[in-house]
């Protein structure tokens, strides 16, 4: 996804400088030998990147192992756990909770619910045409749409439209995590939720992002999280995702269907320009 972060594209990074903060050397006071080998072996890494930046042959492996499970699947349900901070005035930070759940059967058809603290949305994506419904105020809104899901993402993400997991959807269709990534490093092996993954980490100028990436022959995103530096309270967004490959779904999990009195209203943002062309 070489359009995310700082916009909410996380995987579009411009990244400058080093990563300091994992530069970290080893306690004096080591828990123990392997403790202070894992320090060690992390300096040793840090010390090869160079000021106009890097990504080292590792993390790139396993960069490229995931972008080759995104290749391989068409059919799939991710559902995702996800934190975002809220910085309010005088350094106050509120963290809202959101569940969001995608089926995706590429490349023409996409369903994605969420339900959170600050809002609760259905989308649709039928290969024609896209529909945002809000089932709090009972009103919905469709619109044209390209083709694809691949051409459908990219004028969303143009068109500044927020739409959680999209990112993910456009690194599954065109995305690149090393498009303009200067500095990337595996950090460790690590667990999520009974999973082993890559544990990797980046730097761009006012973000930090980490990604946990599962072992394996699929090696599936299982955990996101983002920090932005240089503001107040430095507020994160995290996101687990939790993925089945082999998803109960048909035609009519594509279908958007108005609740009892649902008021359809304008869509406001085109996906198509002006004249027809698309």
């Amino acid at each position: 996804m070489a359009r995310m972060i700082t916009d909410r594209r996380w995987f579009g990074v411009l990244v400058s400088g080093a990563l300091l903060a994992l530069a970290t050397t080893a306690p004096v006071f080591a828990q123990d030998a392997a403790a202070t080998a894992a320090e060690t072996d992390a300096d040793a890494d840090m010390a090869t990147l160079q000021p106009e930046g890097v990504i080292t042959p590792e993390a790139q492996a396993v960069l490229d192992r995931m972008q080759a499970s995104f290749n391989g699947i068409k059919r799939y349900q991710v559902t995702a756990e996800i934190t975002r901070d809220e910085v309010l005035p005088f350094g106050y930070k509120l963290q809202h909770n959101e569940s969001a759940r995608m089926w995706v059967d590429a490349p023409k058809l996409l369903r994605l619910e969420v339900n959170g603290d600050i809002k609760n949305r259905t989308y649709v994506y039928d290969g024609s045409q896209l529909t945002m419904s809000a089932p709090d105020l009972n009103v919905y809104a469709t619109t044209p749409a390209p083709s694809t899901i691949g051409e459908l993402v990219q004028r969303l993400l143009d068109a500044g439209v927020e739409m959680p997991l999209i990112d993910l959807l456009y690194q599954g269709n065109a995305g690149s995590l090393t498009d303009d990534v200067r500095v990337g490093l595996v950090v460790d092996e690590s667990m999520v939720d009974g999973v082993a993954t890559d544990h990797l980490a980046f730097r761009q100028p006012n973000v930090d992002w980490q990604l946990w990436v599962e072992k394996g022959a699929q090696a599936l995103p299982r955990k996101l999280l983002i920090t932005t530096r240089y503001e107040v309270g430095d507020p994160q967004y995290q996101a687990v995702l939790h993925w089945d490959l082999t998803p109960r779904m048909n035609a009519k999990s594509f279908v958007f269907v108005p609740a009892s009195g649902a008021t359809k209203i304008p869509f406001h943002t085109e996906l198509f320009a002006r004249g027809g062309d698309q």
